[in-house]
């Protein structure tokens, strides 16, 4: 009969160790393989192996304990373990420890044990958070349907922890009757879209249904750590005018010498199926016709078309110096036409759907 003694294993670093840094990122991933060796002439009972990590406050957490396969006599197996990075910012000590529980007894026990310390470096970058009314930036004050797609964007630099919580927008809306009501991400006129982890962009599409008023929209975001995008929320006004209206029509610049463009503000809460733009002399005559197509998108609100009218009539020929009327010709597909709404002062110079240009060359 013979005896062969007890189990003996120990962890072998000099074999075999796989070790990142000693700074990781937040939301990074942390591994380490090491080599446990059977010193014995026997072949060991199957391994059970646990994985912990100890903060600077000596608190632990057990992230798994595995267990692994017998080990032949004077044989070697190797463990990974790796693990996304998602604990506070600090520094750490990982420990990874073979036959924790004893499953089976040896001589010594020490040479068991794995330590590696870490630090874990926190995400303080703000995320960056943006507002769209349709499509576009608006001005405080500006005008916009009483439907409008609200698109809020929050982008983080950090692609290693991607914002996909919607909880971490705040939405609220001031009606300006002292009501500021918090809209829950839950509310059927919310749509979240989660962000990737190749861009790190989430959004948010929110659709009111508004009445006719003043109104501060207020939103805050926060990244997947916890950075706010600003010590404030980010907040917008607006105003919503119900009446199907075009106003304040002007080209700038007036005079002009080699191009002009036109700019406008559209109410109410559909565009209008026709719109066009007629260049007349003094006399009514019309010398160029500028269509909807040819103005460029258009938006309820501020509009500046993209299209430069250079002064020159439907043949392409220049026109004399001197005053020209443009005529504003806007109607929906019912044949309503949408009515001369005044919103200020600049209205003086348009009246009765007709302004005052001229070319100065």
């Amino acid at each position: 009969m013979f005896y062969d003694g007890y189990q003996e294993i120990a962890l072998d670093p000099n074999s075999f160790l796989i070790n990142n840094m000693d700074k990781v990122d937040q939301g990074d991933h942390f591994e380490i393989g090491i080599c446990v060796r059977n010193l014995s002439n026997a072949v060991t009972d199957s391994i059970d192996f646990k994985f912990s990590m100890i903060n600077k406050s000596n608190n632990q957490e057990n992230l798994v304990t595995r267990t692994y396969k017998m080990i032949n006599a004077l044989d070697t197996i190797h463990v990974n373990f790796n693990k996304i990075l998602l604990e506070s910012p600090g520094e750490y000590n990982f420990v990874g420890e073979a036959n924790y529980n004893k499953r089976f007894r040896e001589n010594y026990y020490f040479n068991n044990i794995l330590k590696k310390s870490f630090e874990i470096k926190g995400d303080k970058s703000n995320p960056l958070l943006n507002i769209y009314f349709d499509g576009v930036h608006i001005m405080d004050g500006d005008i916009v349907s009483p439907k409008p797609e609200i698109l809020v964007t929050l982008k983080d630099d950090n692609n290693l922890l991607p914002i996909t919580d919607p909880t971490l927008f705040e939405v609220k809306l001031d009606t300006g009757r002292n009501q500021i009501q918090e809209i829950p991400m839950s509310s059927p006129q919310i749509k979240f879209i989660p962000a990737s982890s190749t861009n790190n962009e989430a959004k948010i599409m929110y659709y009111p249904t508004l009445k006719e008023g003043e109104y501060t929209l207020y939103v805050q975001g926060k990244d997947a750590t916890g950075n706010k995008s600003g010590v404030n929320p980010m907040s917008v006004k607006f105003k919503v005018i119900e009446k199907q209206s075009v106003s304040n029509v002007l080209n700038y610049p007036n005079p002009f010498s080699t191009s002009t463009q036109f700019i406008f503000t559209l109410t109410g809460e559909e565009l209008p199926d026709i719109m066009s733009i007629s260049i007349l002399t003094l006399t009514g005559k019309v010398v160029k016709e500028i269509t909807k197509d040819q103005l460029g998108p258009l938006r309820i609100g501020v509009n500046r078309t993209e299209y430069k009218w250079d002064g020159t009539d439907e043949f392409g020929a220049k026109l004399a110096n001197g005053v020209y009327l443009y005529k504003v010709n806007v109607r929906k597909g019912n044949g309503n036409i949408f009515d001369n709404y005044g919103l200020g002062k600049i209205d003086s110079s348009f009246k009765d759907g007709y302004g005052k240009m001229v070319i100065l060359r």
